[in-house]
C-alpha cells in the first residue's frame, strides 16, 4: 500500500504509517490546567474557574439518487458557542464589567449608552465616524468596537501554556443570574456564566 506523503498545501488528516501513527505524548489533559485572557476585562480573568473549547459541526449536503439520497461533503462550519464561568468579586466589579459591555450593545435607557463605557486602558469605544442618524449619540463610532478577541490557553501539567486558542470578533449574549441565600450553611461564592458568539476559533500550538 502507497503512503501518501503530506504536503503543507494538503496535510493528511491521517496516516497509513503504523510507526507514523504512533503518540509521540503520552500525559492527557488536565480540565483545570487553562487561562482565558480579556485584554479589556483584567478584572474579570483573574476570576475564572470555568471555560470551554466549543465545539463545531460542519453541514453537509445530500446528493439525491434514484435509491438513497447520499451525504456529501458540506462547505461551512458552524461554531457552538464559549463561555466562562467566573467567582464573583465582592463589589461586583468584574460582573459590572461584563454587564456593561452588554448594555453597550443593547442601550436599554438612552442612545449614550451605545459604546459608551470607557476601556481599562482609559481609551473609549468611539472612533469618531459621523453618522446619519439625527440622534444624539446615536452611531457616533463603529460597532465594530463592540466585538474583542478572547484568547483561552491550554497549560500542561507545569502550568505552561501549550496550545493558544483564539476567539475571533466576540461579543457577548448572555449573563446568567447571581444567586445569593442566606440559608447556606458554609461559606459559597457567588459565580456568573458569561457566553460569547463570535466568527471563529483557530488552535496555535506554543
Amino acid at each position: 500500500m502507497a503512503i501518501v506523503e503530506p504536503t503543507p498545501s494538503a496535510p493528511l488528516t491521517g496516516t497509513q504509517s503504523a510507526l507514523a501513527r504512533q503518540p509521540t505524548e503520552f500525559n492527557y489533559s488536565q480540565s483545570n490546567q487553562f487561562r482565558v485572557r480579556l485584554s479589556l476585562f483584567p478584572k474579570t480573568e483573574w476570576f475564572i474557574v470555568r471555560a470551554n473549547i466549543p465545539g463545531v459541526t460542519l453541514g453537509q449536503g445530500i446528493q439525491a439518487t434514484r435509491l438513497i439520497d447520499m451525504p456529501i461533503v458540506g462547505d461551512k462550519l458552524t461554531y457552538d458557542q464559549f463561555y466562562f464561568t467566573f467567582i464573583v468579586d465582592e463589589k461586583l466589579e468584574n460582573y459590572q464589567e461584563l454587564h456593561n459591555w452588554l448594555l453597550n450593545i443593547g442601550f436599554p435607557e438612552k442612545y449614550d449608552q451605545f459604546q459608551g463605557e470607557v476601556r481599562s486602558d482609559g481609551t473609549t469605544r468611539a472612533t469618531g465616524l459621523t453618522h446619519d442618524l439625527n440622534v444624539p449619540g446615536f452611531g457616533k463610532s463603529s460597532d465594530r468596537e463592540l466585538y474583542s478577541d478572547i484568547d483561552l490557553y491550554i497549560l500542561s501539567s507545569k502550568n505552561n501554556p501549550v496550545v493558544k486558542i483564539t476567539m475571533f470578533e466576540a461579543f457577548p449574549v448572555s449573563l446568567t443570574n447571581i444567586e445569593y441565600s442566606q440559608q447556606e450553611t458554609d461559606t459559597t461564592y457567588a459565580e456568573c456564566t458569561a457566553t460569547f458568539s463570535y466568527t471563529l476559533f483557530t488552535m496555535s500550538p506554543i
